[in-house]
């Protein structure tokens, strides 16, 4: 009886090693290629795909930035020259992300946790010009046209839009609405902010494409202009491409865990556009301090 009781536990203790080597053995990282992420030269979406980079470099897995346009990345996700994108918003990326999902090629793997609002916006002291904000119906007055006009743009008022590859639609508005404003993209996220920064510093009247959660809206009071197709507080999805998530389980188990929230957001934009950090940088302060988190998302 004694050697039959031995050899049970003998065996139960070989069973639990199997399942403890097995464990070890699928947190492996199951290919020897980079994860490739898309960077879209933005800090607020770079950052967030950062922190899941980061992530999966702590699993052991390679990562590789990939930069692409933010519209490219629907597409890249497709064929593969990225494995995922956590920038999908759903403002300006709505239609490109049903496309994306229509290949057949590309998952969803949910919201990334963080809620974003995008649109025209205005500093507080705008009211003053163009009286009825935030109604878009205000803008339709001569005198707020006027005191938006520059001389590039007059007698029209002067729209500062997001940089072209962002989507934004802004013509579609100006063109549906009957609005006298000219539509004047940004070069890029960082040209965009320092323009308002510039305007708002001298207290010049500004309007243009805006988006939160941002450190800039955070500083400086203004507010969204209210149009009929407002939609304020919309997710940020993260979608991948199916063949190489099948290849890589544990990986995509922490895309699916994945959350963030606009304050952490708004919190590393600030020290990434105006301190001289780093997406990734900021990724691993931000791992550090929750470190039970991140060790969750893989289990």
């Amino acid at each position: 009886m004694k050697n039959r009781k031995s050899g049970q536990l003998i065996i139960s203790m070989l069973a639990l090693l199997g399942a403890s080597i097995a464990t070890v053995q699928a947190a492996v990282p199951e290919v020897a290629e980079p994860v490739k992420i898309s960077f879209i030269n933005s800090s607020d979406s770079d950052f967030i795909a950062a922190v899941y980079g980061q992530a999966l470099k702590q699993a052991g897995y390679e990562v590789k930035y990939v930069t692409v346009d933010s519209a490219a990345q629907y597409t890249a996700v497709q064929t593969g020259d990225i494995d995922v994108t956590l920038g999908a918003w759903q403002t300006t990326g709505v239609e490109m992300t049903k496309a994306a999902l229509a290949s057949g090629k590309v998952n969803n793997y949910g919201p990334t946790g963080v809620k974003v609002t995008e649109g025209w916006w205005y500093p507080q002291y705008l009211v003053e010009v163009c009286p009825g904000l935030p109604s878009w119906e205000a803008l339709k007055q001569p005198k707020c046209a006027a005191a938006l006009a520059t001389a590039g743009t007059a007698p029209k008022g002067r729209f500062v839009d997001a940089p072209a590859d962002w989507g934004s639609r802004s013509d579609e508005r100006i063109s549906h609405f009957e609005l006298p404003f000219a539509l004047v993209n940004s070069g890029s996220p960082a040209a965009l902010l320092a323009t308002f920064q510039g305007a708002i510093d001298r207290k010049q009247p500004i309007l243009g494409w805006m988006y939160t959660p941002n450190w800039f809206t955070e500083k400086n009071p203004g507010a969204f202009v209210q149009f009929p197709d407002s939609r304020p507080e919309v997710d940020v999805l993260k979608l991948g491409n199916k063949a190489a998530f099948a290849r890589i389980p544990v990986a995509e188990k922490i895309l699916q865990k994945f959350t963030l929230d606009k304050g952490a957001v708004a919190k590393a934009m600030d020290q990434i556009d105006n301190e001289g950090s780093s997406p990734e940088e900021e990724a691993d302060t931000w791992i550090s301090a929750h470190a039970d988190r991140v060790q969750g998302w893989a289990k």
